[in-house]
């Protein structure tokens, strides 16, 4: 479980969350709201890259240490930056970042053809269209088998055929124990698979009654 107790972020004089408690049981969580509403942050939060300036991030029932390696090495990100080194190759790319989570590399090659990018496998990721790096930040991601799985605006830049891929991918790895949140201002193609939806609005989670939830999520 991944509780959020009383969590206020800023970014300057900019309050991005404001007292967010959640509660997040494993499953595929969807995370919505319109640009502005905190999506980014709080994952940004979660994953230990934005420290806020109140309250407390709890992995289940400790709250983590300083740069905890055990927990990073539980979780992946994957944010509206590829996260990709450019000169690299694709694949080398997923290589790459397999071995620096101990994971095994043999699980490079299948999630290339799930994802579509077994034809571009070779190709220089700064050589690549947006689509083509999302797809490939979205398989970074995916290749260390996390545990918790963080993904900002996964299907954006992505067209229909594209987005199916990236949504079969993520059903492939999710399981029982797993957690995703995945963010988009967008609730059409998510809603038909995330477990459990949350709504921001101005940096705080939208109650049961705001009209918004309904309209999301309906």
């Amino acid at each position: 479980m991944i509780e959020l107790k009383g969590v206020r972020a800023v970014y300057g004089k900019t309050i991005a969350l404001d007292k967010v408690n959640l509660s997040i049981t494993p499953g595929i969580v969807g995370l919505y709201g319109p640009n502005g509403s905190g999506k980014s942050t709080l994952l940004r939060v979660v994953a230990g890259l934005h420290r806020p300036v109140l309250g407390q991030i709890v992995f289940d029932g400790a709250q983590p240490r300083p740069n905890d390696e055990n927990l990073r090495r539980r979780m992946s990100y994957a944010g509206h930056d590829a996260g990709l080194y450019g000169r690299l190759s694709v694949e080398e790319n997923l290589r790459l970042f397999a071995t620096l989570w101990g994971a095994p590399t043999e699980r490079v090659q299948p999630l290339l053809e799930q994802i579509g990018l077994q034809d571009r496998a070779r190709s220089r990721v700064d050589e690549l269209s947006a689509g083509l790096k999302r797809r490939a930040s979205v398989a970074r991601a995916l290749v260390v088998e996390p545990e918790i799985l963080l993904l900002d605006e996964p299907f954006a830049s992505l067209d229909d055929a594209a987005a199916d891929l990236v949504t079969a991918s993520i059903k492939a790895w999710h399981a029982p124990g797993r957690t995703a949140i995945i963010a988009t201002h967008g609730a059409k193609r998510l809603k038909s698979f995330a477990t459990t939806a949350i709504v921001l609005r101005r940096g705080s989670v939208a109650s049961d009654r705001d009209r918004q939830v309904t309209e999301v999520i309906a």
